[in-house]
């Protein structure tokens, strides 16, 4: 019986990983809807406030084709948001940080296994 090489497991890991992490920061960009404004506003406010799950969205999109440079972009992502808003906070590390290292190094993973032909049979 044939058995998935381990790079093809490790990149379908990382891509379900890497898509509930953009539906989980996607369902902050909906608070925008509870607030007093016109339609237009609140829209504006989502798009703004989705702009972090868009860019995910493009990593994913690139580290479909490629998932050594989707891992790098994967990794630069998580080092960016601990840059940008300067995250120093446990909580704030493990929920939105972890999950990016973790996934770009599956993407990585998954190249170098791919790579060298690793299967996912037992020896």
């Amino acid at each position: 019986m044939n058995r998935p090489r381990a790079g093809v497991v490790l990149v379908r890991i990382a891509r379900i990983l890497m898509i509930a992490f953009i539906l989980f920061l996607t369902m902050f960009s909906l608070d925008v809807f509870e607030i007093e404004a016109t339609l237009l506003e609140q829209l504006g406010g989502f798009v703004m406030h989705s702009i972090p799950s868009l860019v995910l969205v493009a990593v994913l999109l690139v580290s479909w084709r490629n998932p050594l440079l989707g891992g790098i972009l994967t990794l630069a992502s998580a080092a960016a948001l601990v840059l940008r808003f300067r995250i120093q906070a446990i909580t704030e590390l493990a929920t939105l940080v972890l999950p990016l290292i973790t996934v770009g190094t599956l993407f990585i993973a998954a190249y170098l296994a791919s790579r060298k032909g690793i299967s996912g049979s037992p020896s």
